[in-house]
């Protein structure tokens, strides 16, 4: 039955929450020309339990685990949840509609990346001026040189990141399934 109470799903759903969760805390420099953009890894977690339980729970799980810092940060948090929906949703479609193989998760995140990138800008373009003092044609003229770049390095390591733990993090997820 597919609509069946999965407490396993349920619970890995919770863990792969909390580690996007605590890894959204961890925030690197990673563009020095815009040390105020900061890279968090938590998008890879979203990635894998959208690729593993599909793109409907990789979304929860993204939204869930950015709930917390729309406290903090109510601007930034519902871009970060806009733009890795945007990452991992394409992503799970592609991969899960595909044969499942490495050419169909590169395709996914490839698709899902360049999507992301796009919101992201775009997002900026709409949010920023809402929170700061720069105006839109001032946001419009760093899309180039700085917003493109950074999030295009943000998602080649989330990319790069997703392609070395799949296999690994499937493997582990089918192991424990048969326990």
């Amino acid at each position: 039955m597919n609509n069946a109470i999965d407490t396993r799903k349920i619970a890995l759903a919770a863990l792969f929450t909390a580690a996007s969760l605590i890894l959204s805390l961890v925030q690197i420099p990673i563009f020095p020309i815009a040390p105020w953009l900061m890279y968090d890894p938590s998008g890879i977690v979203c990635l894998i339990a959208a690729l593993a339980f599909g793109p409907k729970l990789g979304a929860a799980v993204a939204i869930i685990s950015w709930l917390p810092r729309v406290f903090l940060d109510p601007f930034g948090a519902p871009m970060g949840m806009l733009s890795t929906c945007a990452f991992i949703i394409p992503a799970a479609i592609i991969y899960l509609k595909g044969e499942r193989s490495r050419k169909a998760s590169v395709a996914g995140m490839v698709v899902g990346a360049a999507l992301s990138i796009a919101v992201s800008c775009a997002m900026n373009l709409v949010v920023t001026p809402l929170y700061t003092a720069i105006a839109v044609e001032d946001v419009a003229a760093m899309i180039v040189p700085v917003l493109l770049p950074f999030n295009t390095l943000k998602m080649v390591i989330n990319v790069t990141a997703g392609q070395v733990l799949l296999a690994p993090c499937m493997n582990v997820l089918k192991a424990r399934k048969g326990a």
